[in-house]
């Protein structure tokens, strides 16, 4: 049996969880459907660094496996690839969660304001991505907005050239508009995770 694809769910501070982000959208459902074996599991929005986050997560993973993660879950898996390398087969970031702007900052709960440092992404530094050599492939929001800027992808692309940029963008999950695009969205995705 082949390793299992690893999802890390968004939220910063908040009370998301890997039913509302993955299992109740359909991710989950239309994953398992087409094949794959899927982890979802639930992590602490507000941890005490990312770090922390990383290693939380490597503890439930036996093998290298493939790790989908969305919007802030972006920050989490990748730090795992970093930490954890030989646990980490590939990457597939999904919505990165804008830093360093000051509007979605101050929408940020107070509990998690020590996780907003970074460069690129919260918790990662440029220097440290450019040193990642995972194969991933990154998608952008569709429609972009401030939470999910087109520009903390073109940057991740600009730092690490040899990813893949996803073509086809797609509403965030769990936002209500992702219900019906979610058959296309798993259509887009799976080939990058066998």
């Amino acid at each position: 049996m082949s390793p299992p694809v690893v999802l890390i769910h968004g939220g910063l501070g908040d009370d998301m969880d890997a039913d509302r982000f993955w299992f109740r959208p359909g991710v989950v459902g239309g994953l398992r459907a087409a094949g794959l074996v899927v982890v979802a599991p639930d992590r602490d929005t507000t941890p005490s660094s990312w770090a922390v986050a990383a290693d939380v997560v490597a503890v439930g993973l036996q093998a290298s496996t493939s790790v989908v993660a969305g919007s802030n879950g972006v920050s989490v898996a990748v730090r795992l690839a970093l930490q954890h390398r030989p646990l980490v087969d590939r990457l597939l970031l999904l919505w990165p969660a804008t830093c360093g702007d000051p509007t979605v900052d101050a929408a940020t709960p107070a509990a998690a304001s020590h996780l907003l440092a970074g460069d690129t992404l919260r918790g990662v530094t440029d220097d440290e991505i450019v040193g990642l050599d995972v194969p991933m492939a990154v998608m952008a929001s569709d429609p972009a907005n401030r939470f999910h800027a087109q520009q903390t992808v073109d940057r991740l692309l600009e730092l690490i050239p040899r990813a893949t940029r996803i073509a086809t963008g797609f509403p965030e999950s769990p936002r209500p508009e992702f219900d019906a695009v979610c058959g296309a969205f798993i259509t887009t995705v799976v080939p990058y995770l066998r």
